[in-house]
């Protein structure tokens, strides 16, 4: 046996590779670990998820669609919730980017201070800062109307809150002033990975700051946008605490969007118009998160 082993074929059984298990004890350990955090994940998102996409397809939620769908209110409802995402996207990446760009200006010694600042907003606690905001936008004792009016751009106090044309406005310049702090640190962080030497091959190429910025800086930091805005646009769609606070969906419905409206009916327990509405909104939030999925796997493969 051991000639063979030596100049034959057959290995030693020390040689041998052992054939994998189909689940180590190691793997057995962390499924047993993980399963309640597993079975708690799946309670809280995929039943209620399923609950209201069942609740939406069933021919009481179709139907109540199809009766909301011809609601003047509703149509201004979605058309609000366009709004205040199309403004709370723009300006938060607006804002952000600039922030992002005089953060890259102000260079590291004072690059911690100025980013602790400007995190401020985002870590501010939404009703405090929607109560605070409410009180700056009053028409009476607001200070923004007091410093509008000292510096002679406004000549009487405007009703920020109350008027059908800029509430809506109003209300998303908080959601805005709320957000824009992430969008810059995530915006700083692609800015930084992008390697110092293509601006110094720009400079010497006489390259303007127009260019530089069109040619290096721009699709230097196009995937980091391109996910902020995803996750930007989920936070915005779902945002509910700032209207709320301030304008609980009025004046005559200007600031109605559709988590205010969804939160209406469960007061008033109109249930197959909560499960409609709530399936649109879901509806609208899966397709924007199969965007971010889509392209957070393309980034790695």
């Amino acid at each position: 046996m051991q000639s063979q082993w030596r100049g034959g074929s057959a290995a030693p059984p020390q040689a041998r590779q052992k054939r994998p298990a189909l689940l180590s004890k190691r793997d057995l350990q962390g499924w047993l670990l993980s399963f309640p955090a597993v079975l708690t994940m799946i309670g809280l998102a995929a039943v209620p998820t399923i609950i209201v996409l069942v609740g939406a397809v069933s021919p009481t939620g179709l139907s109540k669609l199809a009766e909301l769908s011809q609601a003047p209110l509703f149509r201004q409802t979605l058309w609000n919730t366009t709004v205040w995402v199309l403004v709370g996207v723009f300006g938060s990446m607006i804002l952000g980017f600039a922030g992002a760009l005089a953060l890259q200006r102000v260079g590291r010694r004072f690059s911690g201070m100025w980013r602790a600042l400007l995190l401020i907003p985002w870590v501010t606690p939404t009703v405090a800062a929607a109560t605070a905001w409410k009180w700056f936008y009053s028409r009476d004792y607001g200070i923004l109307n007091l410093l509008l009016q000292n510096l002679g751009i406004i000549d009487e106090p405007v009703s920020w809150l109350t008027n059908t044309d800029i509430a809506l406005f109003a209300v998303a310049m908080v959601d805005v002033w709320g957000r824009f702090s992430f969008v810059m640190l995530m915006i700083s962080s692609g800015l930084q990975a992008i390697p110092s030497e293509r601006y110094e091959a720009a400079r010497v190429d006489g390259a303007g700051a127009i260019r530089t910025m069109l040619n290096i800086t721009l699709p230097g930091i196009r995937d980091v946008v391109f996910i902020v805005v995803l996750i930007v646009t989920v936070w915005t769609l779902n945002s509910f605490l700032p209207v709320w606070i301030m304008t609980k969906g009025g004046p005559a419905g200007a600031t109605n969007i559709l988590p205010v409206q969804l939160y209406q009916y469960f007061q008033t327990g109109e249930r197959a118009a909560l499960e409609a509405l709530a399936g649109v909104q879901l509806v609208l939030s899966m397709a924007v998160a199969a965007l971010y999925v889509s392209r957070a796997r393309r980034a790695d493969a």
